[in-house]
């Protein structure tokens, strides 16, 4: 059943080609009294890249996914190449629920940061077995809503960046279909030279850089889906670069919201991106 839940977050996470929103009707928001909030970090999918910049898919590059899981790395270290080996190792000490958590206490610290009550949150290394995940839908026909973040992250090819995609649902009323649903993109330059002074960088002063970034990740997708929950309108068309498979390229789109360096978009399809604004 992991593996199904894996796989539909893959589904889910990677497909901002589809459309994946759904706004939360006012008549819905105002139902809501309380919600148990779960952001599920499979920290297993950090992806990165293996192969130098510039090396397309076609003659090899392109992602090749690594379990990042002290517990488990060490078998798994030895069927790795000495590359990837050098690429994995220095970030194996770097734990994302660690500091999503740390990021998400202090969110929630703020009343006025979520635009619904939390009543209760907690960080997850995967979803709940099938069963158990359906039974906490059916209890909030009588309890609580039901909110689940489900988080990948990844270093895109020639570590020029890092990314999250993030699915948000909600469920509310017992109601099997989610109320609210949406996709939400974090990303952030991280400097992609060569591949030895990237990860220097990242990890210099006990991973200082790479633990701000997982944090503000948390943060900054947190952000998004609060204004998109409260049904922010959205404003002039923005663009902006974004880093896909290595490559820069510039998108557009409505904005929601600006923060210092760093605009929020809606994508055709209702996706929400949070970009640096100042991209390469």
């Amino acid at each position: 059943m992991l593996r199904f839940w894996l796989a539909l977050t893959a589904l889910l996470l990677l497909g901002a080609c589809a459309p994946f929103h759904r706004p939360l009707a006012a008549a819905d928001r105002n139902k809501v009294q309380e919600v148990d909030l779960r952001v599920v970090v499979a920290q297993e999918s950090f992806m990165f890249s293996a192969q130098p910049p510039g090396v397309s898919a076609a003659t090899g590059g392109g992602l090749i996914g690594a379990l990042i899981d002290s517990s488990v790395q060490q078998s798994r270290q030895k069927e790795m190449s000495a590359e990837v080996q050098a690429i994995v190792g220095p970030l194996l000490d770097y734990d994302y629920r660690t500091e999503a958590g740390r990021a998400l206490e202090a969110q929630l610290t703020e009343p006025s940061s979520f635009p619904l009550k939390i009543r209760s949150s907690e960080l997850l290394p995967a979803m709940p077995v099938k069963a158990e995940h359906e039974a906490r839908i059916a209890a909030t026909k009588n309890g609580p809503a039901y909110m689940v973040l489900l988080l990948q992250y990844a270093l895109e090819p020639g570590l020029g960046a890092f990314t999250t995609r993030t699915s948000a649902l909600l469920w509310q009323g017992g109601k099997s279909e989610p109320s609210y649903r949406a996709a939400v993109i974090f990303q952030t330059p991280v400097g992609g030279v060569a591949r030895g002074t990237v990860i220097r960088r990242l990890t210099a002063d006990d991973g200082q850089v790479l633990r701000g970034v997982m944090r503000d990740s948390m943060a900054q997708t947190l952000h998004a889906v609060a204004l998109d929950v409260a049904g922010v309108r959205s404003g002039a068309v923005k663009t902006a670069r974004f880093n896909v498979n290595g490559s820069w390229v510039t998108l557009a789109g409505p904005s929601f919201d600006e923060r210092p360096g760093r605009v929020l978009f809606r994508d055709q399809d209702g996706a929400l991106y949070s970009v640096r604004s100042a991209a390469p």
